[in-house]
């Protein structure tokens, strides 16, 4: 089960919610393990932005590459950002089984591992689009460890509470409200880190949760069409332009400018993967009288230009990594 960030269009669009909509986010609910005892799972890299929940119990999570383990306890929420090979188990020092073998056999969302019922663990991931996980990325650290004791009552501790009781239930319904409460929980965890006080990482993700650069972004993403230049947006912030250019560098890690223009360009981007889109009309969208001046503004920030994307893409064939 998924839920789409970009199916959420009725609300008006905040900078956090229209960053995730860019890169068209989906929260990807995949169940979890119920068991107890003995039980010792491998996962392999995953390619994706993970996370879990510590529903019932505790286990070890074992990364390689990190040298200590950590202990998950109930109520704790997880998020690994790194491309890295992970063991969740009971005792680390057990031969665990490869989760390819357990989800094969898998007839529900929930998988029974070792014996009994001690301990509920539960994960997804996140998809985005083509470039759309290293802009996420570049604004989290490797991993996210968010204990269930510093949760409390806080509105993500109910998150994972409610999706704890959804899952465990398997009501009617269960698999779409754990999918809507797991995307509810991602974004909860993306507020916790990106507020002031939690995370010094430049990047996107801090610029749309930044409230001094909030009207300067509400602004520019509502009118791409509009030639905005630094002075509209600093004024739209309250801010002088040497105040506001110093402040945004250092909250999205790029000049302002540099940022609207490759604001623009993914827009761009995400436009020319439509079948039928015109590059003209496209360039048109997001404020180029000139295509030939689109098409380099559009290379230079993507890799490859805007005709090339459009040729790839309607052979349905997979754009190279360029980032």
């Amino acid at each position: 089960m998924h839920f789409s960030f970009a199916k959420v269009q009725r609300m008006p669009r905040d900078p956090l919610s229209r960053t995730l909509e860019l890169i068209e986010a989906q929260t990807i609910y995949a169940g979890g393990f119920i068991g107890g005892g003995d039980w010792s799972v491998r996962f392999p890299p995953p390619g994706k932005i993970k996370f879990f929940v510590m529903g019932r119990g505790s286990c070890l999570l074992a990364l390689d590459g990190t040298e200590t383990p950590l202990r998950l306890a109930e109520g704790d929420v997880f998020l690994l950002a790194r491309n890295v090979g992970f063991t969740v188990a009971s005792d680390l020092a057990l031969v665990p089984q490869f989760s390819s073998d357990i989800f094969a056999k898998r007839d529900s969302t929930i998988i029974p591992v070792g014996q009994g019922n001690d301990f509920l663990f539960l994960g997804g991931h996140l998809d985005t689009s083509h470039g759309g996980g290293r802009l996420m990325v570049e604004s989290l650290p490797d991993f996210l460890h968010l204990p269930g004791s510093e949760s409390g009552t806080s509105r993500l501790g109910g998150l994972v509470a409610d999706l704890v009781e959804e899952a465990a239930d398997r009501a009617p319904g269960a698999e779409m409200a754990c999918s809507s409460l797991a995307h509810l929980l991602l974004i909860q965890i993306l507020r916790r880190h990106l507020s002031v006080d939690q995370c010094d990482q430049p990047g996107w993700l801090r610029a749309a949760c930044d409230s001094r650069l909030a009207p300067a972004l509400a602004l520019v993403h509502g009118d791409l069409t509009y030639p905005w230049t630094l002075t509209d947006m600093a004024r739209a912030s309250g801010m002088s332009r040497t105040s506001f250019t110093t402040h945004f560098r250092a909250i999205a890690g790029v000049p302002p400018l540099t940022y609207l223009t490759e604001w623009r360009m993914r827009h761009a981007e995400r436009e020319l993967r439509r079948e039928g889109s015109s590059v003209t009309r496209i360039a048109q969208s997001v404020g180029y009288s000139s295509e030939a001046s689109f098409g380099t503004a559009f290379k230079r920030v993507m890799g490859y230009s805007p005709r090339r994307n459009s040729r790839i893409l309607a052979k349905n064939v997979e754009l190279p990594d360029t980032t």
